[in-house]
């Protein structure tokens, strides 16, 4: 009896060891102050024979951001240029932004549920990194172009790239069934995250074989996950539930092929996208597999480098540049 009741007591420390390990850290007093910016509802309410009385007012409030928009993100020219006005009208005027406008609206009618998702994500990464500063994001339409577009100060989301996977715009657009599934809302915090991280840590493509990316993939979607601990893994690694399933049953059938094929030290882009790319499915693996699963494989080696490394903090596991020596040190053994 006492034999029995010394294992209960174990299991339970056990099981309490490894949540404290894996429960994320209190950030409810962290005070996070940015801005969430619907600046496709301000600019679509413009009346496109109105757009050159309007653009002092637009400069006015928003400034650099306003140039950046206008020049990287839809082509019509510099506010300040003089053919400015006529092709922002004509942006306006076109009847299709028209209609992904009044789509937009009404998907992403409640802003104050997304501003709260941000802004907890936002707390986890002050907690991370005290010192850097929280960036505003702005909403915008780009012609179905740019997902997100990151500069000093904030973050831009192009919200009709998330508006569902059975949206019609997609299915006009012949958008491939593989990539709509991650073309949903409840998808904009994590990749404005993942875009943060990205610009927190760019990639060093000195030694650009596919160990190297799958360990810097492998370490953005750990940031991810560092800032929104509750996400979902379908939603983290863009999976579907019988995706994600089949990646765990084969995580070691994934990484033994990349082993014994010799792949994991090759530069050949081609090769490195087959993994890496987004894409119906991992060729090498079979048409079962969902794509990109070398970021799978990446996230799950680095989760192993933690597993080896307990005293290391997270920032500490992030600032490892050296891909190979992470490789060797984190023993992945799946």
């Amino acid at each position: 009896m006492k034999f029995s009741r010394l294992l209960i007591i174990l299991s339970i420390l056990l099981l309490s060891g490894c949540n404290q390990n894996q429960s994320p850290p209190d950030v409810s007093q962290i005070q996070v102050n940015f801005e969430l910016i619907s600046f496709y509802e301000d600019l679509f309410s413009i009346h496109p024979d109105s757009v050159a009385q309007n653009i002092d007012a637009l400069k006015e409030k928003y400034g650099s951001y306003l140039a950046a928009y206008s020049e990287g993100v839809i082509g019509v020219g510099n506010p300040n240029s003089e053919e400015y006005a006529a092709n922002l009208a004509r942006f306006l005027a076109y009847q299709p932004n028209q209609e992904v406008f009044d789509t937009c609206r009404a998907v992403f009618s409640d802003k104050e549920s997304l501003k709260a998702e941000l802004e907890q994500a936002f707390r986890y990464y002050k907690y991370y990194y005290p010192q850097r500063d929280i960036p505003d994001v702005y909403l915008h339409i780009s012609g179905f172009n740019q997902s997100m577009v990151v500069d000093s100060g904030w973050v831009s989301v192009s919200v009709e790239k998330y508006l569902g996977s059975d949206c019609v715009f997609y299915e006009w657009l012949e958008t491939q069934m593989f990539l709509r599934k991650q073309m949903i809302p409840e998808m904009v915090v994590p990749d404005v995250m993942k875009a943060i991280a990205m610009t927190e840590y760019a990639y060093n493509d000195s030694i650009d074989d596919l160990i190297s990316q799958m360990v810097y993939h492998g370490k953005m979607l750990h940031f991810v996950k560092r800032t929104i601990p509750e996400i979902p893994d379908t939603l983290l690694f863009g999976f579907t539930e019988k995706e994600l399933k089949w990646s765990r049953a084969n995580e070691a059938f994934m990484w033994g092929t990349i082993v014994e094929q010799k792949h994991l030290f090759s530069t050949d882009p081609m090769l490195i996208r087959k993994y890496i790319g987004e894409g119906p499915f991992t060729s090498f693996f079979g048409q079962e597999s969902p794509g990109k699963t070398g970021r799978f494989l990446g996230y799950r080696l680095m989760k192993s480098w933690i597993d080896e490394h307990p005293d290391a903090s997270f920032r500490e596991m992030m600032a490892q540049t050296d891909p190979h020596r992470i490789l060797a040190k984190a023993k992945y053994h799946p």
